[in-house]
């Protein structure tokens, strides 16, 4: 990995810092809507997967070790193991699906960003509802409840806001990558 590769992941890993910031809690979950969707939907739409993947790594090593980079200033092992943990496990997850179905299919198009992004959000929905779920001991219902119905209309919008950022900033610098 070059001097440019590892300054874009480290970038990636600042941007998703402090798109976990900009937070906002929920009285009845421990899960806050935050700006992450877009920024972990966004990278792999524009970016090699190696650059993405290891942005997303930093972000989530640096935020294991203690370093308070998820939302709300939180850091540390138990915010893995905690109620934030799985959706943090599906940011890699869908990092890495992203990132793989843009290599296969790779003339850009906003319907085809939308279809990755949909891929890339259920993954996040699916291991953060399910380690949710774990986390509390509650029902899949309860989970439902607490981590993806609130969160979807926003969600969707995000989705669509990092596909069209990924259409018009994806061609600027697809040519930077071959």
């Amino acid at each position: 990995m070059n001097t440019r590769d590892m300054t874009l992941s480290a970038l990636i890993a600042a941007v998703i810092f402090i798109s976990a910031q900009l937070s906002f809690p929920l009285p009845f979950s421990p899960v806050p809507i935050t700006l992450q969707v877009f920024a972990v939907l966004l990278f792999p739409l524009i970016l090699p997967l190696r650059i993405a993947l290891t942005g997303i790594l930093v972000y989530l090593f640096i935020g294991a070790v203690g370093i308070p980079v998820f939302a709300q200033f939180g850091g540390g092992i138990g915010v893995l193991l905690g109620p934030k943990g799985g959706y943090l496990l599906g940011f890699l997850l869908s990092t890495i699906a992203c990132g793989l179905l843009n290599r296969q299919w790779p003339k850009a198009s906003l319907v085809r960003n939308i279809l990755i992004g949909a891929v890339g959000l259920t993954i996040i929905y699916t291991t953060g509802v399910l380690g949710l779920a774990n986390a509390l001991s509650v029902p899949l219902g309860k989970a439902l409840t607490m981590g993806l119905y609130p969160f979807l209309p926003g969600d969707l919008v995000k989705l669509a806001a990092a596909s069209v950022v990924a259409l018009s900033v994806g061609r600027r610098v697809a040519h930077q990558f071959v």
